[in-house]
């Protein structure tokens, strides 16, 4: 039997081409950050069969206020965006392409 952390899969299913956008546009704002060691390991796939969870798991958050250690308010904290390449400025003294 293989360890619980092995068969556990980070994954954010998306419907449609815009979320699949902001999943990947966010994991890379997340890489860029440099708030955490490594990279993101979350896949981005589109939706398919889905199945309902039992019913202990169902409004779990609701039910468990303290629910998991990474779930929690973080009041006025706003992931830092990424530089794009076309929002850099060139360095005085040097021409734009």
């Amino acid at each position: 039997m293989l360890p619980f952390a092995s068969t556990t899969i980070a994954a954010c299913h998306y419907v449609d081409e815009e979320q699949k956008r902001v999943a990947e546009d966010t994991i890379a704002d997340v890489d860029a950050s440099g708030l955490w060691d490594g990279k993101v390991v979350t896949e981005v796939e589109p939706v398919g069969d889905f199945w309902e969870a039992e019913p202990d798991h169902q409004d779990y958050l609701e039910k468990r206020p303290g629910g998991y250690t990474c779930h929690f308010v973080r009041p006025g904290w706003v992931l830092p965006k990424r530089q794009k390449a076309d929002d850099v400025q060139p360095a005085a003294g040097t021409a734009a392409e």
